[in-house]
């Protein structure tokens, strides 16, 4: 097992701290930055939790969330019996259509309160459109399209990447 240099460990709190400003939990963010740095592309529980000082409970619980959020995917490896995780390609647009999807039930709820607030409360029901327009606006601009812009340009940046010296 390799251990992270002072300067990897420093580079893993970093994104650990980045990820709990995104709502997340600093522990999220330290396993998503060792998967991204670490010398071995696919790690086991047992592997991630000796790299990064934590209890192997702690590793599996939150492994499962980024699973289920698409960040990382299990692998399987011959030859062993434990769960190996890799990141997962394209995990930061699956993230961004999640965020979306959830906006949707915001623009449902103030619909509901437009059938509820009536004609005669004009300033309450422009407060509800402003949310539905806001939501509907986010759920555009940053929907599908958004997404495949992005993609666009992050092959345009591999490629350029991959033709430098």
């Amino acid at each position: 097992m390799t251990e992270p240099s002072p300067g990897e460990r420093e580079f893993i709190e970093r994104i650990g701290m980045f990820f709990e400003t995104l709502g997340s939990s600093r522990m999220m963010g330290r396993i998503y930055a060792w998967l991204m740095i670490g010398p071995q592309q696919r790690q086991s529980i047992t592997e991630l939790a000796a790299a990064l000082r934590a209890s192997k409970a702690s590793i599996s619980t939150v492994i499962r969330q980024l699973e289920l959020g698409q960040l990382v995917e299990r692998v399987p490896v011959p030859n062993t019996r434990q769960h190996h995780y890799q990141l997962r390609s394209g995990g930061w647009a699956q993230i961004l259509r999640a965020r979306v999807a959830r906006l949707r039930p915001g623009i449902e709820a103030a619909r509901f309160g437009l059938s509820v607030v009536g004609e005669d409360r004009p300033q309450q029901r422009e407060r509800l459109y402003e949310l539905m327009d806001f939501f509907d606006f986010v759920g555009v601009e940053y929907g599908e399209e958004h997404v495949h812009r992005w993609e666009a340009y992050a092959e345009q940046a591999r490629s350029r990447r991959a033709e430098q010296p």
